[in-house]
């Protein structure tokens, strides 16, 4: 498990990516509560074996999703992100991207 200073640092790390992103035109990312589990495993694969390759697939599904997130509103959005599974658990689910 993961301390305090070391999920802040993540936290602030996902704010940097999506600043640079969205000053570049591009969407934001975002990590769904389902992917988390999916989301650490290629961080550790990439920082102890300096492969960066699951990263930037895994980044690029994430990417992905979170570009066909849509909502008119709060209902709406919240809508779509249970039908992706976004919330579930990361042990009871998988994100589901048919758009």
């Amino acid at each position: 498990m993961c301390d305090k200073k070391s999920a802040g640092n993540g936290r602030i790390a996902r704010v940097m990516m999506n600043a640079e992103l969205t000053s570049a035109g591009e969407s934001k990312i975002i990590i769904p509560t389902v992917f988390r589990n999916d989301y650490l495993l290629v961080l550790r694969r990439l920082s102890r074996q300096n492969d960066p390759n699951v990263f930037i697939h895994a980044m690029q599904k994430v990417r992905r999703f979170s570009y066909n997130l849509y909502g008119e509103g709060i209902e709406s959005m919240e809508d779509f992100l249970n039908k992706c599974h976004a919330f579930d658990d990361p042990e009871e689910g998988v994100l589901r991207m048919e758009f």
